[in-house]
Parts: C-alpha cells; sequence; structure tokens
C-alpha cells in the first residue's frame, strides 16, 4: 500500500457504549471526541467529512464499522480485523475473538515501551488485562466486569440495592448503604487491579504497567503499585496501526 500523503488522518474507536474519535495531523493529536450511544448519524453530524482527511482506521467490538466507513467515501480506510497486520506479533490462540482494541492498546505501549514486558490495563465497560513480553510479543490477559456492570449487578440481582454510579472516594467503610455499595464495588476493583499487578510481578519484576479507559481516573491515584497512565491509548494504538499499514 503507497503511503497516504495528505497529514490529516481519523481514528475510529466503536466500544460497548460509546465511540472515540480522533483526527491526527502528522503525529500530533489535534481533535478528540467522545459519543455516547454512537451512530453513523451522530458522527456525521459532527462534520468531519468537511476535513482534508486521507485515510482512517476504524476498531469496532460491536457494530458493523462499514456502516461508519461510508460517511468518508473518500478516505483510504483499515478496518481492524483478526487479520490486519500489526507491529506486535499477536500469539493469541483465538485471534478471531479478540477484542481489537485491545490489540491497539498493546500496541501503542510497546511503541511508548519498547524491550519492556508490558501489563495494559484497560478499564472501561470491561476491565481488561493484557500482557506482551519485552520482545513485542501478545499473549492475552483477563477479562472482568467494570465498575458499570459491577454496580448494575448489585442493581440487578438483589431486591433493594439501589443503582449507583461511580465517583471518587476516599474511605474504605460505608456508613451506610449508598457508601457501602461504592466502598465495595471501587475499592473491590482496586484491590483486584493491584492483586493481578502483584502476580504478573512474581514473575517478570520489572513489567511496566499502563493504566487506561474511561474509569481510569478512579484507580490511577489509589492503586499501590507504580503505573504509568494515559487517556489516549487505544487511539495512540490505532494511530500506529494505520501508519504501519499504510506504509507497506
Amino acid at each position: 500500500m503507497n503511503p497516504v500523503q495528505e497529514p490529516y488522518k481519523l481514528v475510529i474507536d466503536l466500544g460497548n457504549s460509546r465511540a472515540k474519535l480522533a483526527v491526527y495531523l502528522h503525529d500530533e493529536l489535534t481533535v478528540v471526541h467522545s459519543i455516547v450511544d454512537p451512530t453513523p448519524e451522530k458522527i456525521y453530524q459532527m462534520g468531519l467529512h468537511k476535513l482534508p482527511i486521507a485515510a482512517g482506521i476504524i476498531c469496532s467490538v460491536a457494530e458493523n464499522p462499514a456502516l461508519y466507513t461510508v460517511l468518508f467515501p473518500d478516505l483510504t480506510w483499515i478496518i481492524l480485523e483478526s487479520q490486519t497486520p500489526l507491529p506486535i506479533r499477536n500469539k493469541y490462540q483465538t485471534p478471531e475473538t479478540l477484542g481489537k482494541d485491545r490489540l491497539a492498546a498493546v500496541s501503542a505501549a510497546h511503541f511508548l515501551f519498547p524491550g519492556l514486558d508490558l501489563l495494559v490495563i484497560d478499564a472501561g465497560t470491561a476491565v481488561t488485562y493484557d500482557f506482551a513480553n519485552h520482545k513485542g510479543e501478545y499473549f492475552g490477559g483477563s477479562i472482568s466486569p467494570g465498575l458499570s456492570m459491577r454496580f448494575r449487578a448489585l442493581h440487578t440481582f438483589t431486591s433493594r440495592l439501589p443503582l449507583l454510579q461511580a465517583e471518587e472516594i476516599t474511605y474504605l467503610t460505608g456508613c451506610s448503604t449508598r457508601e457501602s455499595i461504592l466502598s465495595g464495588v471501587i475499592n473491590g476493583l482496586n484491590a483486584e487491579m493491584d492483586g493481578i499487578i502483584d502476580q504478573y510481578k512474581h514473575t517478570w519484576p520489572s513489567i511496566q504497567v499502563v493504566l487506561t479507559g474511561g474509569d481510569a481516573k478512579y484507580f490511577e491515584k489509589t492503586l499501590k503499585n507504580s503505573i504509568f497512565a494515559t487517556p489516549n491509548l487505544v487511539l495512540t494504538g490505532l494511530k500506529l496501526i494505520l501508519d504501519y499499514n499504510l506504509e507497506k
């Protein structure tokens, strides 16, 4: 594939409940939008099709990405799939079932910390833990319910517990039902993350932990383990994968 000369590139990350869109000018992130319950119509109304964008990449964990690429018919598109060439080596045993956002996040972490063993934690609707070694070989990880899923589970599978949303807390012992739920969910997931990190450090003592995702803000200051937190890791990884394929 011949390199695209125009500087503007579009990145679309379609998650379970929201979409993030980014426009890059060369390597600089110039525009970022976050959309709840995304639809092609909502994205079209943003007017991004009016920008001189030459190429784009789309990653979707749910919807058919073709519904969105038709909004920009003149772009050179990369749809991230299990067969898409990557700047890392994917050793996952079932690549066709792997969330593409996980590959993007690990690709970005490998770019930021080359030559290091990596644990990437993405705190979103689900929490994913992904491991890649210092050679840039991705093996997989684990998937756990995120904050919103845990709050909904307590409300759905009990008769009296209210449905709450995450907020920053500083206490361990909840002195009301509301505080007890917040403490149990948020402190519980915090303890899970630290526990997973500790298990990886037992085998790879110098592992670099990278935290990202919409709920990362609730944990970046409370985890006892040292981490590197960044909000746009998946977008960065998608841009790297786009460039990697355009240069082929």
